[in-house]
C-alpha cells in the first residue's frame, strides 16, 4: 500500500470522526433536555421570558418549576459553586431581559464546577473557557472534535437515554426529580450525625461574593432572588461565624435591585429530607410552593405605588 493510499486513508478516518463528532454533539447533547450540558446549550439559546434558577445540587432538587408560579427553568449543577453561577449570569445578562433571576446560595463556599462532561462542548466559548482555566479544569483535547468526548461517551449516552425514557428520573423545564428517591431513617439519621460531628457556619470566598454583588450592581434591570433553601436544623449546631452571615445577607440586601430570601430554617419534617441539605420530592415542592408566594409578594410590592 503506497503513502498516498495511507495519507487518504487517515483524512477519510479524521474527517468521519470529526462528522460523527459534530452529529453526536447535536443530537445526543443538545437536544437533552436530561442533560447539564443539553441545559447549558438551552441557557446559551434562549431569549424569551424564561426565570433562570441557577445554584448547585440543591438547586437542581430544590426548586420545582411547576410549583414556582412563574416561567421557571432550573439550571443547577450538582457539585458546583459560585465560580458556575458566575459563568451562567455571564451568558443570561448578556441577553436583551428584564425577568427576574433566583439564586440559590450556601452558607459555605464551594470551589468545585461539577462534572466537566457538561462544559467540554463549549469550551471554545470565552466565558465557559475562562471558568476551566479558573478551575484548573481545562484539557487541550477539549478543543478537538473526534477525541473532546474520550471518557463521557457513557454519561451522555445514558442522560440521552434517560431523557427519551425517564425510567429512573422525570425532568421539567432543568428540574430533576428522581423516581427511585425515598426517605430513609437510617440514611437521614447517619447524615445528621456526621454533620453534627463536622463544622457548620458561615466560610466564604470573599472573591466570589464580590464577583456576585458586582454582576448585581451591574444590572438594574433584572431584580435578583436570592435564595439560602431550606436544611435540616442539624446544620444550626454549632453554627460558626454567624455575625459575619448576617452581616453578608444585609450587604446583599442594601442592593436596590436584590432580594433576600432566608428559609433556611424552615420547620420542614424529617421525612422531607433525603440528607441534611437535599429535600426530596415533597419537600421540594412545599418549598417552591412557599417560594413562590414569597416572589410573588416582593415583585408585588416593588410595582405598588
Amino acid at each position: 500500500m503506497n503513502h498516498r493510499l495511507w495519507a487518504l486513508m487517515i483524512v477519510a478516518f479524521l474527517c468521519s470522526s470529526v462528522a460523527a463528532d459534530f452529529s453526536f454533539t447535536r443530537w445526543a447533547i443538545y437536544q437533552n433536555a436530561s442533560g447539564d450540558a443539553g441545559r447549558l446549550y438551552h441557557l446559551m439559546h434562549e431569549n424569551a421570558d424564561e426565570v433562570p434558577v441557577f445554584g448547585a445540587s440543591k438547586a437542581y432538587y430544590d426548586y420545582v418549576p411547576a410549583e414556582l408560579g412563574l416561567n421557571v427553568y432550573n439550571y443547577g449543577l450538582d457539585g458546583s459553586g459560585l465560580d458556575v453561577v458566575d459563568a451562567y449570569l455571564e451568558i443570561e445578562l448578556a441577553k436583551q431581559k428584564t425577568t427576574p433571576i433566583i439564586i440559590d446560595l450556601e452558607p459555605e463556599a464551594v470551589h468545585d464546577i461539577g462534572d466537566v462532561s457538561a462544559f467540554i462542548p463549549f469550551a471554545f466559548d470565552p466565558r465557559i473557557r475562562r471558568l476551566l482555566d479558573r478551575s484548573n479544569s481545562m484539557i487541550w483535547r477539549f478543543y478537538v472534535p473526534g477525541v473532546r468526548y474520550f471518557g463521557y461517551y457513557d454519561y451522555y449516552l445514558k442522560e440521552f437515554i434517560n431523557d427519551r425514557v425517564q425510567l429512573m428520573r422525570k425532568v421539567d423545564r432543568g428540574f430533576s426529580y428522581e423516581k427511585y428517591w425515598a426517605f430513609d431513617r437510617a440514611r437521614l439519621d447517619d447524615a445528621v450525625r456526621k454533620r453534627l460531628q463536622g463544622p457548620n457556619g458561615y466560610f466564604p470566598d470573599e472573591k466570589q461574593n464580590a464577583r456576585l454583588i458586582e454582576r448585581v450592581k451591574q444590572h438594574p434591570e433584572r431584580i435578583f432572588f436570592l435564595v439560602y433553601s431550606p436544611v435540616h436544623a442539624s446544620c444550626f449546631a454549632n453554627f460558626q461565624n454567624l455575625g459575619r452571615f448576617d452581616a453578608f445577607k444585609a450587604q446583599l440586601s442594601a442592593l436596590p435591585n436584590a432580594v433576600v430570601i432566608d428559609d433556611q430554617r424552615l420547620a420542614f419534617r424529617d421525612q422531607w429530607f433525603k440528607d441534611t441539605h437535599h429535600l426530596l420530592h415533597d419537600g421540594a415542592v412545599e418549598f417552591s410552593r412557599k417560594l413562590s408566594a414569597q416572589i410573588t409578594e416582593a415583585l408585588y410590592s416593588r410595582r405598588a405605588p
